[in-house]
């Protein structure tokens, strides 16, 4: 059975408890929204645009996680470190923070589960004890960081193309950074982070790599999951 892509969005913004959104940067296209979460003094923050784009090629932005550092803010270095189906990714990012704070490393599981013809949910959380033990070769680079590893992170990227061929992107976040952090600096990155990397990724989009992007569908036009061809 589909599920109507609202339902799918008011499932991850109404949690109990949850705060109001208080709307903190509109500039350009781009909504920055924050909340209180019940039991942090982190905000969740969730940040909303509409891209001239195709949601293939927006995808295939998200799918190309080695170019992460070319437009995430603060992220200077990413990869996956497996993949056990095609719509399932273990991967990292490592986040640059000023001196002398500890920059913060996320091991990451996202799904990826198609609704429809036109939607895309990718659900992501933190597994940061993915590489402890772990001797595979992609590993090495979260065992040898002297990075502090995010212990708890959540978030959700939806993606819906429009009737007019343009994609509109919502991604909703929370983690706690753990470590020496003071909480407004987090809380002001909350902003300019989301702000920045949207910013980024819709110059990131038009890049040529991309332009070929076609995901695979059925006879109905119903998204599989994954890519008819590769090229980035």
């Amino acid at each position: 059975m589909k599920i109507p892509f609202v339902l799918i969005l008011v499932s991850l913004l109404a949690p109990a408890l949850a705060g109001e959104w208080e709307l903190e940067r509109n500039e350009q296209g781009i909504r920055v929204y924050t909340r209180e979460v019940p039991d942090s003094d982190i905000r969740q923050f969730r940040a909303e645009m509409t891209l001239p784009a195709s949601l293939d090629r927006v995808l295939a932005v998200f799918d190309d996680f080695k170019r992460y550092p070319e437009w995430k803010f603060k992220v200077s270095m990413s990869g996956v470190l497996s993949q056990p189906d095609e719509t399932s990714w273990y991967h990292y990012q490592d986040i640059r923070m000023p001196f002398p704070l500890d920059d913060r490393l996320f091991v990451l599981l996202s799904r990826l589960k198609a609704v429809g013809t036109r939607e895309v949910v990718i659900d992501t959380r933190a597994v940061p004890g993915y590489c402890v033990g772990n001797l595979e070769k992609t590993c090495g680079p979260i065992n040898s960081s002297e990075a502090l590893v995010v212990k708890q992170a959540t978030g959700r990227h939806l993606l819906r193309q429009l009737e007019d061929g343009s994609t509109r992107v919502t991604w909703i976040q929370h983690a706690e950074p753990g470590g020496r952090l003071p909480d407004w600096l987090v809380n002001a990155m909350l902003v300019d982070g989301p702000w920045e990397t949207f910013s980024n990724l819709r110059e990131q989009v038009n890049r040529p790599r991309y332009r070929q992007a076609r995901l695979r569908r059925d006879a109905a036009g119903n998204l599989l999951g994954g890519f008819e061809k590769v090229s980035w």
